[in-house]
């Protein structure tokens, strides 16, 4: 039998491709377009999507705000009451959001998440980060940033809390007992009385126990402190790898931490990032890889790395490698990408790269790309890939689903139907 794999579409909720004749039919200001995308993915039995974020317009590129307005990039809406929206038109696929332990209070956090549990009937996860940007900082009243590992030191105490709060309501505290007049029992709703180093909260939530308690966690961290920081809490770990042997070391090192944490391995699902170039035929596909290539804005790129890394990468040559030991305070993972890209590969290979979303090069028919993802779980030791592609890509998001995945299920490679009613149901079920 093979191995079956999860499914996730992961984009954002911004302008991106909107000057594109096909992009442009698609306002990413509506709500339609995130719903039937919803329902798109729910059809192909995707296990999730997942939003990306950021909290400020960036000035990274060049130390101005002028190229991210008049390109559109990085300027996404809030994605949390998208997913609302999202949960009235669906009642399988999970629906995760990217919200950061740096800037959210978590009183604020855990109530928010709680509700839309309730609101979805346990289809909510929490893409977590620790946010890497000075622009974002300073929106929120802060000069800097903490160091990295800081960042995640502190976002430790924060799950710590979040946990807490949402284990200030006992599952069965609600009676609703009419005859009685008691609608919980106060004997099971708990102060929290959190006193940390970063953080303290009386609680309890004002929000009751939700369908799955705790909101599927999902992390992004792939540094080495991202990456403890998923072994500890984590139900799922989302990466962005060039190969398929970085893919296995993540993998590996990710469920030997989990280990260490005293947790099952196997209780963590990975994704990995990809994006396919599909074709009728091998020849269409290189063709149009060639064609996306060629089209790639290395501007665009070198703006959203700027924004990751916190670094200008204008002021470095494009034809030339970046130093392998440029200091960064930003997305650690971002950088080690681009260590782990062919020696000699410079920032205008690496700009282009990110400008296609591309991360693992992928190419060819549906069934030569069936073949390559189902090898790369079997290599990889991976739980699943998560589709990198923008709202406004609705195109391509089309045609993987209605091309690609029936090939996938044919093979008994990916799911025909939900077999729990939460996220974190379906998430276990293989």
């Amino acid at each position: 039998m093979p191995k079956m794999f999860h499914l996730a579409w992961f984009g954002n909720s911004g302008p991106v491709n909107w000057s594109d004749p096909i992009g442009g039919l698609y306002d990413y200001r509506r709500p339609e377009i995130y719903q039937e995308v919803a329902r798109l993915c729910e059809r192909a039995k995707f296990d999730l999507v997942i939003f990306a974020d950021s909290l400020a317009v960036p000035k990274s590129l060049g130390g101005s705000r002028d190229w991210y307005v008049k390109r559109g990039i990085q300027i996404p809406q809030d994605p949390v009451p998208i997913l609302a929206m999202m949960a009235a038109v669906t009642s399988k696929i999970g629906l995760a959001a990217t919200l950061s332990t740096t800037f959210y209070p978590p009183f604020l956090l855990a109530r928010l998440l709680g509700t839309l549990d309730h609101m979805s009937n346990g289809r909510i996860a929490w893409n977590v980060v620790t946010s890497a940007s000075k622009d974002a900082a300073r929106n929120f009243g802060y000069d800097e940033l903490l160091d990295h590992d800081e960042r995640y030191d502190r976002a430790d105490e924060y799950m710590d809390l979040c946990r807490a709060l949402w284990d200030s309501w006992e599952p069965d505290a609600v009676k609703m007992d009419r005859g009685s007049g008691v609608f919980a029992d106060p004997a099971k709703v708990h102060e929290v009385n959190f006193k940390g180093r970063y953080y303290k909260s009386a609680g309890p939530l004002n929000v009751t126990s939700s369908p799955q308690r705790y909101p599927v966690i999902s992390v992004a961290g792939t540094s080495p402190r991202g990456t403890r920081f998923a072994a500890r809490h984590g139900d799922m770990a989302i990466g962005h790898k060039n190969s398929a042997a970085d893919m296995r070391f993540y993998v590996d090192n990710l469920r030997q931490r989990a280990a260490e944490e005293g947790r099952d391995p196997a209780s963590i699902k990975v994704f990995f990032s990809i994006k396919p170039v599909l074709g009728d035929s091998e020849a269409e596909a290189k063709e149009r890889w060639a064609k996306n290539y060629e089209e790639a804005d290395i501007e665009e790129g070198l703006a959203i790395l700027s924004n990751y890394l916190g670094v200008d990468l204008s002021e470095y040559e494009l034809d030339q490698p970046l130093p392998r030991d440029m200091k960064i305070n930003g997305i650690v993972g971002s950088m080690q990408r681009y260590l782990s890209m062919p020696p000699g590969s410079t920032l205008r290979d690496w700009a282009k790269e990110e400008a296609m979303h591309e991360t693992l090069p992928i190419c060819g028919t549906p069934e030569h790309v069936a073949d390559v993802l189902e090898q790369t779980v079997i290599d990889t030791g991976c739980d699943g890939f998560h589709v990198r592609a923008g709202i406004a890509n609705y195109p391509y998001l089309l045609e993987f689903a209605t091309k690609l995945v029936p090939v996938l299920q044919r093979r008994g490679l990916t799911r025909r139907d939900y077999s729990g009613t939460t996220l974190k149901e379906n998430l276990a079920a293989f």
